[in-house]
């Protein structure tokens, strides 16, 4: 099989736990691209987040956002959405009326979150390594919900943050069985994330495969949560990282070391001697 492109998960993959990019997997992703292979940075995060340690790379000249809402160019262009449905926006905010969650937005490839969360991302679940991540690319909002309504017409995707994990369940089983049009995922223990029911990693991955001529069977896809799992079936070679979710690695046919091992460096050099 010839890998012509590589779609990356970054937090949980590519990325370290500590939010780093590891030299072992910068220097990987550069030696794919110099060898012709696309690498495609597909994340649950916006644009506007995205770090500059995998932008700066040589050789990603393409990025999937918001767990698939948006496709972006070398330059930051946005060239393909897939933006929310008014209805759906509505009906989720309705059924949620009485319960106190944390929501964030992302709109254009910028994030918008509850001052709460803000503040004090550890108390919602958020681990020390991230602290600085989310309280430098997030605008804080005290009334989420009322901005999440005047902007259903322009949303990527919205989500909840909620470390109790009997409400965070509750409330994802009631939303599943009532929004038809929407896509529901996680890329972490502590959220719940929605967009358009057509807004995936893999439906990205396939637009991209068309607009750069590439057979799904020349790709390779490797990610580490259960919003990464949809993209890895559809990939051509299908790999998850030793610390993947259950749905990551039951869609998987390599299992590689943990993100801290550098799993997805020994992807790529994998890859790289099959070529």
């Amino acid at each position: 099989m010839e890998i012509k492109l590589i779609a990356l998960d970054l937090d949980g993959t590519a990325l370290r736990s500590d939010n780093t990019l590891s030299p072992k997997v910068a220097k990987a992703i550069e030696a794919a691209a110099d060898r012709g292979i696309e690498i495609v940075a597909a994340s649950g995060r916006p644009y506007c987040s995205m770090p500059e340690s995998v932008l700066g790379l040589r050789g990603v000249n393409f990025v999937i956002s918001s767990n698939g809402a948006a496709v972006h160019d070398k330059t930051g262009a946005r060239i393909s959405e897939t933006l929310m449905k008014e209805s759906e926006v509505e009906k989720l905010l309705s059924l949620t009326k009485e319960r106190d969650l944390i929501w964030e937005a992302f709109i254009d490839g910028a994030t918008f979150t509850d001052n709460r969360y803000l503040r004090y991302p550890i108390k919602y679940g958020c681990t020390p390594a991230y602290v600085s991540y989310v309280q430098n690319s997030r605008g804080g909002l005290d009334d989420m919900r009322r901005y999440i309504y005047d902007n259903r017409a322009r949303l990527d995707s919205v989500e909840y943050v909620c470390p109790d994990r009997a409400l965070r369940e509750e409330v994802r089983a009631l939303l599943e069985s009532e929004l038809a049009e929407t896509y529901i995922t996680s890329s972490s223990a502590n959220f719940v994330e929605f967009m358009h029911k057509d807004a995936t990693k893999s439906n990205a991955l396939k637009w991209l495969c068309r607009r750069l001529d590439v057979l799904p069977r020349n790709t390779a896809a490797c990610g580490n949560a259960d919003n990464d799992a949809d993209m890895i079936a559809f990939a051509g070679l299908k790999a998850a990282v030793g610390n993947a979710s259950v749905s990551c690695l039951k869609a998987a046919q390599l299992i590689l070391p943990t993100n801290d091992q550098d799993g997805v460096a020994e992807l790529i050099e994998t890859i790289i001697l099959e070529h």
